[in-house]
């Protein structure tokens, strides 16, 4: 795939035309979350009036040390493995990116059409990008048009991914002898989810969505079906198990399955049965994750602090968890108490014609990327 292909294919929104889509054969999308943790995809199809899933997998990685590259072959195996398992036959396909290597910028051009934006964005990115211009791929999408200072302009989102971390995408798609249609945005594929499963009766402010993974916990705020702000912040799943192992003294396979065992205590009758019972690990997980979790929820707040500086008007309705650590004994009490609204667990998979019932529920909420993924179409950045 040559740079120009995959500048086009680095797309965080677009719209399809139906005219187009008679010409290119099937619009169908696979949905391949590649992270830290394991592999996820989904494929969507739609069947009549409704969307069915037609297939899913996830697949964890090995946690053993091993070379970017070793890891980057690993993916590839256990991908193409999960397809022939499987028995998916679509060959497009849509991965994400995210974490330190990534950029999402609210800014303001000037009024610019989208071609003319397109032919000069390195230009008018370059102030907004804290990377080598030449290093990274360029996406843009315009929200509205706004006046300021009496200057008409262009509020629009601006994403910058280093190249290679496109690229490594890109070669595990192909390695597995899928082809590359789509790159996104973690936080943009959960829009594509929470747009789906939103009710459109609850208005009731934004929502802050978080996708607590392995090493990044993705934040969002979406308002009016808008994402207004966009950040990674790298206290999830294996900071909380890290710190579990060091209050334990153990290693982190234990420490895991303690996490997963125990959770958090909130209330003051467990945490006394507990210490009735002797059951120093329940204690010690509960205290630990207490821990990390107020580090989480501070920087949580900033990040809310500065969307609500934005604008009298805004508040935060509602917070919606995704991600493997998403359902975490107490983890939505907590929040809930910390931050004062209220907190559900996404089910991705709440849109469809029918349920299913094959996915465990404690992956269900580990599948919103892959989903997210999944509900793009083939040639939709056209």
């Amino acid at each position: 795939m040559n740079l120009k292909e995959q500048l086009q294919r680095f797309d965080i929104k677009g719209l399809k035309s139906k005219a187009e889509s008679l010409f290119m054969g099937s619009s169908d999308i696979l949905g391949v979350d590649i992270g830290s943790y394991s592999i996820k995809v989904v494929r969507i199809e739609k069947q009549g009036t409704g969307l069915h899933l037609t297939h899913w997998g996830n697949i964890p990685l090995d946690k053993g040390e091993s070379s970017p590259e070793e890891k980057k072959q690993q993916a590839i195996n256990i991908l193409k493995a999960l397809l022939i398992q499987k028995g998916i036959q679509t060959k497009h396909a849509a991965a994400s990116v995210s974490g330190n290597s990534v950029i999402v910028r609210y800014v303001k051009f000037p009024l610019l059409t989208k071609d003319e934006l397109r032919a000069t964005l390195a230009a008018e990115a370059e102030p907004f990008i804290p990377f080598d211009i030449n290093e990274v791929h360029l996406s843009f999408h315009i929200l509205n048009e706004i006046v300021e200072d009496g200057q008409r302009k262009m509020e629009s989102v601006l994403v910058a991914a280093k190249k290679d971390v496109i690229q490594s995408r890109v070669e595990v798609l192909e390695g597995a002898g899928l082809k590359p249609a789509i790159i996104d945005v973690d936080c943009f594929a959960l829009e594509n989810v929470f747009e789906a499963t939103l009710d459109p009766a609850q208005n009731a402010g934004s929502t802050l969505c978080l996708n607590i993974g392995h090493t990044v916990t993705n934040l969002s705020i979406i308002e009016n079906g808008i994402t207004r702000v966009v950040r990674d912040v790298f206290i999830a799943g294996n900071t909380f198990t890290k710190a579990i192992a060091k209050t334990l003294q153990c290693d982190v396979v234990k420490a895991e399955e303690a996490k997963k065992a125990n959770g958090l205590m909130l209330d003051a009758a467990e945490k006394e049965k507990a210490l009735q019972e002797g059951n120093r690990d329940a204690l010690g997980v509960s205290q630990a994750l207490a821990g990390s979790l107020k580090d989480l929820v501070a920087e949580l707040h900033r990040s809310v602090d500065f969307y609500l500086s934005q604008g009298p008007e805004r508040s935060i309705g509602r917070i919606v968890l995704s991600g493997g650590s998403a359902r975490m004994k107490n983890l939505s009490k907590f929040l809930t108490g910390e931050l004062k609204v209220p907190v559900t667990v996404l089910n991705p998979f709440s849109y469809l014609a029918q349920a299913p019932e094959d996915i465990p529920a404690d992956i269900l909420s580990a599948m919103g990327i892959a989903a997210g993924l999944a509900l793009r179409k083939n040639r939709d950045w056209k």
